[in-house]
């Protein structure tokens, strides 16, 4: 997986996934049941993007596993022939507490669509809710696919 991701300053949280369940379909619900019966906060970044949703950007890959980086819950696909991924970063509730995405000190971005800023490496970071989250997606050499990850954020707000 690239490092871009691991070294953008998006979260200070710790990168432990999140629990989830996929259904058959290759996603679940996003969030889940707390042992009380309320809402549960916690996302599963691997359940958030359908196999037919990665594959036509990235081919072949792994089915999206769970992987270390800045956020609660970060997945990744990977392509083991071309080393074409696409990983996901959902921060914890409260990272973006304005629903907005500000600038870390020291941190260059570009400003997109939306509200998305882009990093460098092909990283989108965007908002969901109170979220700050990423989206990257690498397609080739110094590749940087913003139209894939704008397409792909629309999908990952609807469904965080």
């Amino acid at each position: 997986m690239s490092l871009a991701l691991a070294a953008s300053a998006c979260d200070s949280s710790p990168a432990a996934p999140a629990s989830g369940n996929k259904d058959s379909g290759g996603r679940s619900s996003a969030a889940g049941t707390s042992a009380g019966g309320g809402e549960s906060t916690e996302i599963d970044a691997c359940t958030l993007l359908k196999p037919d949703e990665v594959t036509p950007i990235i081919g072949r890959n792994d089915g999206g596993r769970p992987t270390s980086g800045v956020g609660d819950s970060v997945c990744g696909w990977e392509n083991p022939d071309t080393y074409h991924s696409v990983t996901v970063s959902v921060g914890g509730p409260g990272t973006a507490a304005s629903g907005e995405i500000k600038d870390e000190p020291g941190v260059v971005s570009e400003p997109g669509p939306d509200g998305i800023r882009f990093l460098g490496g092909g990283i989108a970071r965007f908002a969901a809710g109170d979220r700050d989250c990423q989206v990257q997606v690498v397609t080739g050499p110094g590749g940087d696919d913003r139209s894939t990850a704008v397409k792909l954020v629309g999908l990952l707000r609807d469904r965080i």
